[in-house]
């Protein structure tokens, strides 16, 4: 309670299972009911995320206890960039005054192996296409790689487009250039509070630095330097002093969470070999003293894997654990698909939640993905919550796009969104429905989406993102099964190692622990052995520190390099 009921800057470190999230909950609802001690009037207070999932979750629950305030924003640092700096100030920035998109990840990614293949490298060299704060890139001139990122760059001028990395920089740039935007920012925003702040880039540490230096704007930090699994997306990890330093703060109070209340002792004390710093985590879990499993298991082939997993799977189902209190983690997505496929089929009485790739891209900040989702989530008390957001959200971004439409009511959105949605066909392909969806409801709104519009531009964003996916992991999906991907599954959980950071289960089973998987050949080539082993490690902390009971640790053979040299199981292990 005292990180809770604390008024100052804090950094709040927090051990696997030791309620980082809940007291984060606890906290922002706690300065939402008591705005006079915090000084709100007012003033906003903004909760940063390292994804939208985490930011969802957090605003479920602060609504599951019948909070709802305007004064509370939460988001990922890119939405907020757009949301609070970019687009109330986009007259201050040449590039984007005549109007942008924001290209999706995958979109990207499809454009950068293009180049690639034109300029003769393979689809597995790294492209690094963020620029420094100059707007100039790193490669040196004349090479292959500085072509590349030059070419796509100019793609995205022509285009009207921006990445999530132009995002950061331009925002970085205005806040810098207009020293009276940032003094009118700092008195907007009381309190800032940042999650998984060891996943914090030194651009996005600057945009704040330039709010907080203003010294009208608390920040907390919230987090556990020991995974810290993005340093190798640019990721800088800062203790106290660097923190003090970075900000210039007067102080910055800091407090622990060392207690476990998730996993048992025997759990606890495995991952722990794999942290830096040297304290105790004790379990403070009601299966404190449970007779774990932990096994590592390097003999089974990768052909054999399904089955070998599966066995696990029906051993602890035999035993009355839940189906979804078991989850399987693989090193990237593609393994997710094949093992999820190869599961499924040898065991259809089971269920499981494990495709998560959904063929639509979950991008934000695209003007349409919110009118999608409410097409397709579930009209079902549980979900009342997440469709009012959804709806408030899409209404605001429309009401800027186009002001004549602040004369719509929510009440008036859902009715136009019920009668399409009772007329449209769904046995057809994706890209066709998402067209007439969106078609239909801007004409219902007497919406121009002619060719040059930004609303048909948005669209076509959105459809040429989908296709693309598609392609990239071979899916056949029609309209009709798109609500599988929008709405909560139960089951079998399999998804990737990191994108399980934050979750737990009773039973966690990883697969893929080899060398130039996990860690990943990006950490391997051309990188320092203390650079390797820092990934590996942080990798292999945050995996084994999400089960509760049962830990399997696999290193599958059958794998081999592209010269031929079979993989080796990650050294760490």
């Amino acid at each position: 309670m005292d990180a809770v009921k604390f008024n100052g800057n804090l950094l709040l470190t927090a051990c696997p299972g030791s309620g980082k999230t809940k007291t984060l909950v606890s906290k922002l609802c706690f300065i939402l009911e008591n705005k006079e001690l915090f000084c709100i009037g007012k003033k906003k207070i903004i909760a940063l995320t390292y994804t939208n999932i985490a930011a969802d979750t957090i605003l479920e629950r602060i609504m599951s206890f019948g909070i709802c305030s305007e004064s509370l924003w939460i988001g990922t640092i890119h939405s907020f960039c757009l949301n609070w700096i970019i687009k109330p100030n986009v007259d201050k920035i040449p590039r984007l005054c005549r109007g942008f998109s924001v290209i999706d990840e995958h979109e990207k990614e499809f454009l950068i192996n293009e180049l690639k293949e034109k300029h003769g490298l393979s689809a597995n060299d790294k492209i690094f296409t963020n620029l420094d704060f100059n707007l100039g890139q790193f490669y040196s001139r004349g090479t292959k790689e500085y072509l590349i990122v030059k070419e796509y760059h100019n793609h995205l001028y022509e285009k009207k487009l921006i990445d999530f990395d132009l995002i950061l920089n331009l925002t970085c740039r205005v806040l810098t250039k207009y020293n009276a935007l940032c003094e009118r920012l700092s008195l907007l925003l009381r309190c800032i509070l940042v999650d998984e702040y060891q996943d914090t880039s030194l651009i996005q540490y600057e945009i704040l630095r330039q709010i907080v230096l203003k010294k009208n704007t608390m920040i907390t930090f919230i987090g556990d330097k020991e995974q810290a699994i993005y340093t190798g997306l640019g990721a800088v990890v800062k203790n106290r002093d660097e923190l003090i330093d970075c900000f210039q703060l007067d102080n910055l109070t800091e407090m622990k969470l060392t207690g476990c209340f998730r996993s048992s002792q025997s759990i606890v004390d495995f991952y722990s070999k794999y942290k830096d710093e040297d304290y105790e985590i004790n379990s403070l879990s009601d299966n404190k003293d449970f007779n774990s499993v932990i096994f590592k298991e390097s003999e089974v082939d990768v052909t054999q894997l399904p089955i070998y997993v599966s066995g696990i799977i029906r051993t602890h189902l035999a035993q009355g654990i839940l189906p979804n209190e078991i989850a399987i983690l693989c090193p990237g997505w593609f393994d997710v698909i094949k093992l999820s496929n190869d599961i499924v089929t040898l065991n259809p009485d089971i269920e499981i939640d494990g495709v998560m790739i959904s063929p639509i891209p979950k991008n934000n900040e695209n003007l349409w993905l919110a009118l999608v989702k409410l097409f397709l989530i579930r009209r079902v008390p549980s979900n009342f919550n997440t469709r009012q957001k959804l709806l408030r959200d899409f209404l605001q971004e429309l009401n800027v796009a186009a002001p004549y439409t602040e004369s719509l009511s929510p009440k008036k959105i859902l009715k136009i969104i019920n009668k399409i949605s009772l007329s449209v066909d769904y046995n057809c392909e994706i890209d066709v429905w998402l067209r007439e969806v969106i078609t239909r409801f801007c004409h219902s709104i007497n919406l121009s989406i002619s060719n040059d519009s930004y609303y048909y531009q948005e669209m076509e964003l959105l459809i040429n993102a989908t296709l693309k996916r598609m392609l990239k992991y071979n899916m056949a999906y029609k309209a009709n099964e798109l609500n599988l991907f929008f709405n909560f599954r139960s089951g079998v959980k399999i998804t990737t190692c990191h994108s399980t950071k934050g979750d737990e289960y009773e039973v966690v089973i990883c697969t893929g622990l080899l060398n130039g998987k996990i860690p990943n050949w990006n950490d391997i080539i051309n990188c320092s052995s203390e650079h390797q082993n820092y990934v590996a490690r942080r990798l292999l902390y945050v995996v084994s520190s999400r089960a509760k009971k049962h830990l399997y640790m696999i290193s599958e053979r059958g794998y081999k390099t592209k010269r031929g040299y079979p993989y080796q199981t990650t050294p760490q292990l």
